[in-house]
């Protein structure tokens, strides 16, 4: 885990401004940055045009599409960009979609050997060790629910703030009658900033569920 470089968050910002403050701190010194945009959660519009437009003067950005383009085709492009990118959306369907790509493995390889990586929602979901806390349901009928495993959690996203969390709590409770592996329940506010095998909260709230029957901010 010695040269990864994360940052997930629940949500990405105003016009996308914790996203996007989070991708200059990766790309800084890069000449000529590419983004490879990932948007295998998206289930309808893939958001391309507002995104291209929200990097202009930071970066290009180049669509990767595991439904669409072959595997050599999204391989290239891995090896081209200096940074993954990868926003919200339906996590099963965007498991579903790197499995059936063969992808998984690959890019958790990748992440694990340096390349910068930001993720929000879905994107975020990802990283850990299981999607099981993913928000979503399952239109795509997926039997895939492994995450990447960059974390040693499970993560679950925009974790209220306000009296909707009990009815959160006891979903996420409900995940510790059969998982052993702790929860990482990241607020709309929170950012998660990973350098190598440190892992801080650099921003917002976030809470540690152990199955104790308690949380614990993180």
């Amino acid at each position: 885990m010695s040269g990864m470089r994360l940052r997930l968050m629940s949500m990405p910002g105003d016009g996308l401004s914790r996203l996007l403050a989070s991708c200059c701190d990766l790309l800084a010194g890069v000449a000529e940055p590419r983004v490879g945009y990932l948007p295998a959660a998206a289930i309808g519009d893939n958001y391309l045009d507002p995104n291209v437009d929200a990097f202009e003067g930071l970066a290009a950005v180049d669509l990767i599409d595991p439904v669409a383009a072959s595997r050599d085709s999204i391989l290239r492009t891995l090896d081209r960009v200096a940074l993954l990118y990868v926003p919200g959306g339906n996590t099963s369907a965007l498991v579903e979609r790197l499995a059936r790509a063969g992808l998984i493995t690959e890019i958790a390889g990748r992440l694990r050997d340096g390349l910068p990586y930001v993720g929000f929602s879905a994107g975020a979901t990802l990283c850990g060790l299981d999607i099981l806390n993913s928000n979503d349901p399952n239109p795509s009928g997926s039997s895939d629910f492994a995450g990447l495993g960059l974390l040693p959690f499970s993560v679950n996203v925009h974790y209220p703030a306000d009296e909707a969390r009990t009815e959160r709590d006891e979903r996420l409770a409900d995940y510790h009658h059969f998982q052993t592996a702790p929860i990482l329940a990241l607020e709309d506010d929170a950012l998660l900033r990973v350098e190598g095998s440190e892992i801080t909260l650099a921003e917002g709230h976030a809470w540690v569920f152990d199955g104790s029957g308690e949380r614990r901010p993180y």
